[in-house]
């Protein structure tokens, strides 16, 4: 487990899952709630997202599109990808496998279900089989940043621009975020239940809500950036004030040369690969310049400024290397990045 806990499964797969929010829940459950009945469902909810998202992965590695991340959190889970390049049937494939898991794994659950014996296991079960089937039937809706608003988007992209894709699905989500606020209102309006129970469950389905509108928004915004950044490249945004030093120096040598050398940023090589040396990082007395390594993401001169940012954002990493051919050109920051695409776009917009 690396140390921003993250687990990394394999080179081909090239996943990391965020774990940390997930054992706080767990640890929550164990000590708050006590019952084994939620801390089954919810550790096999956790299993049920990731063959989810796994899903979503092999479906894009089938079709030669590189998976930079699986993210895992007690509120569900997203496959980070790079999709600047995906084609709109591709990217309706990627989209459509999450929820036909979420189908088949329901089916896997009901039928286990009606062959267990009756007890804690037949309920843990029968509760898994309604959870996926709900997962499954909320991921093909229409809706931003659900499965089915980019299954949607990428069948409006065959027939129209990325703007009037997005614009469209844009207010399919918002009709749908108003739908889960408002239905359950009429809804629980009229149901005998407790005023505890129907505010429980209000606040389930306006948090969901508001959860697709706050998706929709953020869909539409990167929207309308990518076509407004549309072929600004990384190419002019690398920056030479870097230092390159062997993974192996001692590190009051290292001290010395970032003391004269006049910058922080430390770039080394490990293992075939690029890394930074995060001089900041808390270390123990004694420990080496190895210690401090960090891996950041490589590009080339020609990605996408947007693209480079949100993979260094997914990441959660300021900074990202530049090379070409094997040979390190530079690096860009997402500060200097986020600085010239709000300069770009706003240099853009018409003058009143």
């Amino acid at each position: 487990m690396a140390a921003d806990g993250s687990l990394k499964i394999g080179r081909v797969w090239n996943i990391e899952i965020g774990l940390h929010w997930t054992f706080i829940m767990l640890v929550l459950l164990v000590l708050l709630v006590g019952n084994a009945y939620l801390i089954a469902v919810f550790a096999m909810l956790f299993v049920c997202v990731f063959i989810h998202e796994l899903a979503h992965s092999k479906a894009a590695i089938a079709n030669r599109v590189r998976v930079r991340s699986i993210i895992i959190s007690p509120l569900g889970g997203a496959t980070m990808i790079d999709d600047s390049e995906v084609d709109p049937r591709t990217e309706l494939h990627i989209a459509a496998a999450g929820p036909v898991m979420s189908f088949l794994l329901g089916g896997v659950f009901g039928i286990m279900a009606t062959l267990a014996p009756v007890g804690i296991i037949t309920f843990v079960l029968q509760t898994m089989f309604e959870i996926n089937i709900g997962l499954g039937v909320l991921n093909v809706l229409p809706a931003f940043p659900l499965d089915g608003g980019r299954a949607f988007k990428s069948w409006l992209k065959r027939r129209r621009n990325e703007l009037e894709a997005t614009e469209i699905t844009f207010n399919a989500s918002k009709l749908i975020a108003v739908l889960f606020v408002l239905l359950p209102v009429i809804y629980l309006y009229f149901l005998k239940a407790s005023l505890e129970y129907k505010i429980f469950d209000f606040a389930i389905f306006a948090f969901v809500g508001f959860f697709i509108y706050g998706g929709a928004v953020a869909d539409k915004q990167l929207a309308m950036v990518r076509v407004g950044t549309h072929g600004l490249t990384i190419r002019n945004a690398i920056s030479r004030r870097f230092m390159f030093v062997d993974i192996g120096m001692k590190a009051d040598a290292l001290y010395r040369k970032v003391e004269s050398s006049g910058t922080s940023i430390v770039i080394s090589r490990a293992d075939g690969k690029f890394v930074l040396i995060d001089l900041f990082r808390r270390r123990t007395q004694g420990s080496g310049i190895p210690d401090l390594v960090v891996s950041i993401p490589q590009f080339s001169p020609s990605t996408l400024m947007i693209d480079a940012l949100r993979e260094m954002e997914s990441g959660n990493v300021g900074i990202g290397v530049v090379a070409k051919g094997g040979r390190l050109v530079g690096v860009v920051t997402a500060q200097h990045l986020n600085a010239l695409i709000s300069l770009h776009l706003m240099s853009r917009k018409p003058h009143a």
